[in-house]
């Protein structure tokens, strides 16, 4: 198949478009977005933390710019081990504050209103789950204290997934700081829990999942979680990735979109990112929400469940 050309208002794939009719359309959000409204990258976020620290005279400068070389998930792993051997509260979640700034970035991502999987700790994401589709970008723009919100590991469910307006954070949310996964120890351990391997297999198996905000190096990430739903292994385009590429990148983006489809069975959206870098993505996620229409999956899904849940159950 010949690879589309990039453009700065790529068209929403039918694929996505019918699972969200279906009531199978699952957003999976990265801190790429984040980025977008000012909140820190993975590596700004570990520098950060290390900086408390020397703040709190826990490290100094020569310890600071060794540890600052080191990749992010080791800067917050050792940051975690010497707060824990200090006494010392990193209080993390107060990097991520939000701002209005991030609240309109989010506006149109929140107005799909679809379900939500997010491995960022911040609560912008917020979808209005609306029916009828009458749902303003002022009204998705506010973010509301009732949203459903799933973040601890016993919690994920698939049942959840089947909840439009829901938002499943995998590694933590900052209203329960103790629920934030940052150590690589976590991480692994997470991972390797059941129900978080049990989660995401029936989510990449049953689920048409959209990735916004993730770059280059996190598909490599990413992969752990692919491979643990063994989603290379569709026939089917359920897996899709919106992925900003300059113009003179071109071929590179047509390289790479054969390499992700046959690596990991995703799909990448190229979009041009020439004039606004990502934030292209604000335009075309405004787009994009006015033409997705999202409503409750069938009754069968949910008995679907219920009968898979009785069948372990007795097994």
């Amino acid at each position: 198949m010949t690879a589309p050309s990039l453009h700065i208002d790529p068209t929403v794939p039918d694929e996505i478009l019918e699972a969200g009719k279906n009531g199978d359309l699952v957003l999976f959000v990265g801190s790429g977005i984040s980025q977008l409204g000012k909140l820190p990258s993975w590596k700004g976020f570990a520098e950060k933390v290390l900086d408390s620290l020397q703040d709190a005279e826990l490290l100094n400068f020569d310890d600071l710019a060794q540890l600052k070389t080191l990749d992010p998930k080791k800067q917050l792993s050792i940051a975690e081990l010497i707060a824990a051997e200090k006494k010392f509260d990193l209080n993390l979640s107060k990097y991520f504050a939000s701002s209005e700034e991030a609240i309109k970035v989010y506006a149109d991502l929140n107005r799909i209103g679809s379900v939500c999987v997010t491995t960022n700790y911040d609560e912008l994401l917020a979808p209005v789950f609306d029916p009828t589709k009458r749902s303003s970008t002022a009204d998705a723009a506010v973010s509301t204290k009732s949203t459903k919100r799933v973040f601890r590991s016993e919690e994920l469910l698939i049942k959840h997934a089947n909840e439009p307006g829901t938002v499943i954070h995998l590694h933590g949310s900052i209203s329960d700081p103790k629920s934030m996964i940052v150590s690589t120890k976590r991480y692994l351990e997470h991972y390797e829990t059941e129900s978080v391997r049990d989660f995401l297999t029936e989510l990449f198996a049953k689920k048409v999942v959209l990735f916004l905000g993730y770059g280059l190096d996190e598909f490599e990430v990413l992969e752990h979680i692919l491979r643990k739903g063994e989603a290379s292994k569709s026939k089917e385009r359920k897996r899709f990735a919106l992925q900003g590429y300059l113009s003179s990148e071109e071929s590179l983006y047509k390289r790479l979109l054969d390499y992700y489809e046959h690596s990991f069975g995703v799909h990448v959206i190229g979009f041009r990112r020439d004039a606004k870098n990502y934030h292209e993505q604000v335009a075309i996620l405004k787009d994009w929400a006015e033409k997705i229409e999202v409503r409750s999956p069938p009754m069968t899904s949910d008995l679907d469940f219920i009968n898979e849940v009785l069948g372990d159950e007795a097994a």
